[in-house]
């Protein structure tokens, strides 16, 4: 930094303020969060074992199995990962005979278990995957990259 505020500016404070953060974000114990959707399945009870087996295989989990009054249908409810919902619909129909029908909706954000920092994780093979679909450098830095070089 230099002596005089007058020559003080954005230019000398900007960048210094921004490696701190960097820094602070990396120390932090960094994590990655997916979009989870609410699934809503309308289903008889001969076709709950199919419904299972899907989630499962999809890393969804059911949370909710309620009869509806006076029918022989049951109303399921479940958390499925985003990333996984592509197909869904397909998959669900063929291991049920058509007897399910499912509605998702976005619910919430789940945090991703593991840590992008730590090597040969999947979830840093994940964090690789998309700093270089963003045009970053595959690896994590390290937080001593961001060290004043005096």
């Amino acid at each position: 930094m230099h002596a005089d505020a007058i020559h003080r500016g954005g230019g000398q404070i900007i960048p210094t303020a921004r490696r701190v953060c960097y820094a602070a974000q990396l120390l932090a114990k960094p994590g990655l969060q997916e979009p989870m959707f609410l699934v809503e399945i309308a289903c008889p009870e001969s076709a709950q074992g199919g419904i299972y087996s899907v989630m499962n295989v999809r890393r969804g989990q059911v949370f909710s199995s309620e009869q509806r009054p006076g029918t022989p249908m049951y109303t399921m409810k479940a958390y499925l990962p985003v990333a996984e919902s592509f197909g869904f619909n397909a998959d669900l129909r063929a291991a049920t005979g058509g007897q399910a029908f499912p509605q998702a909706v976005f619910d919430h954000w789940s945090i991703l278990n593991g840590d992008p920092t730590e090597k040969g994780s999947k979830i840093q093979e994940l964090a690789m995957k998309i700093r270089t679909r963003k045009g970053l450098k595959p690896d994590v830095p390290a937080y001593d990259q961001y060290y004043d070089k005096l």
